[in-house]
């Protein structure tokens, strides 16, 4: 930023990088989302062309944008210090919630062939990259440029694998535990080295190795961060207690991000990376029950930085080293490499344990994306400054970052269509079943519909809750759920209409209790409920005046859901339950009609339950079904009538059918309310009945206010 210019204006300036980056980044995101493809690639491709060496130098008619809104500021440093520091701190908190998610549990108890295939990866991967730094520097093992590249190579990004073994449902198979639990090796792993190369680049120029001085700053950098992970383990009950005194979940969840950026600055302070000290602080709190609550309230902050350090990453990207040829054919060469150390590395320590061939090939497969990580490192070596000739200059230069980036983009964009292909091999991975260890129990809830699931894992949340036990977020979708109190952790899996526990014997116990108080709970109340069943009347609208009702705004949805290729003006059925098969029918093929069987069951379920036909010659049938992929509305008139149902006394004339997916976000009941208010006007029903075309009805329901 201009010295020159006011502070209120440089200010004004960064606020407006900000949102762009944000917007850029949001929209890049989405499009490879919907290619299939990680979202942070289109992050980073954004902030290259956005950057200062694209469209970020291009002149803006605006004072202080004279040189463009990403002006080049200098070769070591190509951004600007404010947003610079802004997207450091989007590095902190991706690796603090990174902490956060690890799974010790599930670590310790593969730890052993997770412990192999995480040291197998990480070696090759560390011996491969640094004999490319040797080959293209002609620089010894030492050099920090050498060392960096190993390092690079070793990266991991799991969160890529974890989304295709979640997709597969094989994040608890073997294999894809194997996969996670390496990964906390090769995150460890990695840290140490980057501590240890970080301090060999401050000691750097000072003439020949120092091989005592390497071994101080390797026992140092080993010391620091074992200690602290130690202490971090031994106290972080003590300290999430603290924390919880504080208040609410959203005021300990401020104090925790503090907290993480206090060990950030002590670590580096220590010669140490920021990102170290904040992966130990979350890696402290994972096993603490406020664990989720920090991942759900950080989250919005998490949405909002963690974007800024991708595009800033790209930014950094000197789209003229491209041109170079050397740096594309390094960079290929580097490409080929790091997938060939992750592949052998890791899939000989898998072969020659519990896995065939087939197995072995998916975990070295499933390691392969570096992703968010090496992009991570690859910016710390690019803020990090060696000597060389008694120069200052970065470990990281433009070319070796093109290397860098050319090496990522590959890797992680080979990763997922190779492991969705290899997993979709319907062969066991494994030589033999892995022995039951007795310690881990599964129970199986199976219920009626997701409605009654649903239900009842509501219920059941809140008695695990009362008993001092935190979850982590529940997505319709379905998904694992993690709860923990204190050491006791236990997961739920979610699939279909079930919910299966996976705990140890001694959550079991609380487990089955838990359940056995909500099946309780819920059948007191279904109970009370049916005492009471007289307080709803005999249809939708009777304990409701029609006077009142008559005078009920509900408007309109903005976008019209009556159109006239869903209106049958002459239905042949003589019942609801025949006009409800007959309306779907004719609603199939249209858009938005997923399963017409599965539309008509929900739909006549629901009506078993309660009838929706009035007394002014109307019915509502509706439900919300997966049939459809959004809300539907289909009308039906009757000319000579439908035979009343249940204890209804007037024959139907018109049939309003509502279909809304499951996951539709918008108040359809509020929709069938509206039609209800329409049709309490026995005027507007007759004009229905006469009408000649589809036109005239949706004229009728969409106008009437």
């Amino acid at each position: 930023m201009h010295e020159e210019l006011s502070l209120t204006l440089q200010i004004a300036i960064l606020a407006a990088q900000v949102g762009v980056i944000l917007f850029a980044a949001k929209i890049a995101g989405k499009i490879f989302s919907f290619l299939r493809m990680p979202a942070v690639l289109g992050e980073l491709l954004t902030g290259i062309i956005i950057g200062p060496y694209l469209l970020g130098s291009v002149p803006i008619a605006f004072h202080g944008l004279e040189k463009g809104l990403f002006p080049f500021i200098s070769n070591s440093q190509c951004v600007s210090t404010p947003l610079y520091a802004l997207a450091t701190f989007g590095s902190i908190i991706l690796l603090f919630m990174s902490g956060l998610e690890t799974d010790l549990r599930q670590f310790f108890r593969y730890s052993l062939t997770g412990t192999c295939v995480g040291i197998g990866g990480a070696v090759f991967s560390f011996l491969f990259g640094a004999w490319l730094g040797m080959w293209l520097f002609k620089v010894p093992f030492m050099d920090p440029r050498v060392l960096f590249l190993g390092i690079l190579s070793t990266a991991t990004s799991v969160g890529i694998t974890a989304r295709i073994l979640s997709e597969r449902k094989c994040m608890d198979s073997p294999e894809g535990t194997t996969i996670m639990a390496a990964a906390v090796i090769d995150d460890v792993l990695g840290i140490i080295c980057l501590a240890v190369v970080l301090g060999i680049a401050g000691a750097s120029g000072s003439g020949g190795v120092n091989w005592g001085k390497i071994g101080n700053i390797a026992i140092k950098s080993v010391g620091i961060w074992l200690g602290a992970t130690l202490l971090g383990y031994l106290f972080a009950h003590k300290i999430a207690t603290v924390l919880k005194k504080s208040g609410q979940s959203a005021e300990f969840s401020v104090l925790a991000l503090g907290l993480a950026l206090l060990c950030a600055g002590l670590f580096e302070s220590a010669g140490l990376a920021m990102i170290v000290g904040a992966y130990v602080a979350g890696l402290s709190l994972s096993r603490t029950d406020i664990a989720f609550a920090l991942q759900n309230q950080l989250r919005g902050l998490y949405h909002f930085l963690v974007p800024v350090f991708f595009v800033v990453t790209g930014m950094m990207v000197d789209v003229r080293v491209f041109a170079n040829p050397q740096v594309v054919k390094y960079g290929l060469i580097f490409s080929l490499l790091a997938v060939l150390a992750k592949v052998i590395g890791c899939a000989l320590p898998a072969r020659l344990l519990n896995f065939n061939t087939l197995g072995a090939l998916r975990i070295g497969i499933g390691m392969i994306p570096r992703g968010e990580v090496a992009l991570i490192i690859a910016g710390i070596g690019v803020g990090t400054m060696m000597i060389v000739d008694g120069k200052k200059v970065p470990i990281i230069n433009a070319e070796l970052f093109g290397i860098a980036i050319i090496m990522t983009l590959i890797t992680t964009i080979l990763a997922p269509p190779l492991l969705s292909f290899i997993l979709s091999i319907k062969k066991q991975g494994t030589k033999k079943p892995l022995a039951d260890d007795g310690k881990s129990l599964h129970h199986t809830y199976t219920f009626p519909s997701e409605t009654i699931r649903d239900m009842v894992l509501k219920v059941m949340q809140e008695h695990f809750y009362s008993e001092g036990f935190r979850h982590s977020s529940f997505d319709r979708d379905g998904e694992i759920i993690s709860f923990r109190r204190g050491a006791m952790v236990f997961s739920l899996v979610i699939e279909g209409n079930s919910l299966i526990f996976e705990s140890d014997s001694r959550e079991a116990v609380i487990i089955k209790s838990v359940m056995y108080e909500t099946f309780v709970e819920i059948r007191r109340t279904l109970g009370e409920l049916q005492q009471h069943a007289s307080l709803f009347g005999k249809n939708m609208l009777e304990a409701i005046p029609e006077t009142k009702m008559e005078k009920v705004d509900i408007p309109v949805p903005k976008k019209q859901s009556v159109v006239p290729e869903r209106v049958l003006l002459d239905l042949k059925a003589e019942n609801l339950e025949e006009a409800v098969k007959e309306m779907v029918t004719f609603l199939t093929g249209k858009e938005g009609v997923l399963d017409a069987e599965r539309c008509a069951a929900d739909v006549l379920k629901r009506e078993s339950i309660s009838s929706t036909c009035m007394e002014q010659h109307v019915a509502f049938p509706h439900a919300r079904t997966k049939g459809v992929d959004r809300f539907l509305v289909g009308i039906g008139i009757s000319r000579k009538g439908l035979a009343p149902t249940g204890e209804g006394k007037e024959n139907v004339h018109v049939v309003v059918l509502s279909l809304a997916s499951p996951g539709f976000d918008h108040p359809y009941l509020e929709f069938v309310a509206h039609a209800a208010n329409v049709l309490l006007k026995k005027e507007n029903v007759q004009k229905m009945t006469q009408a000649a075309t589809p036109e005239e009805v949706c004229r009728l329901f969409n106008t009437e206010e």
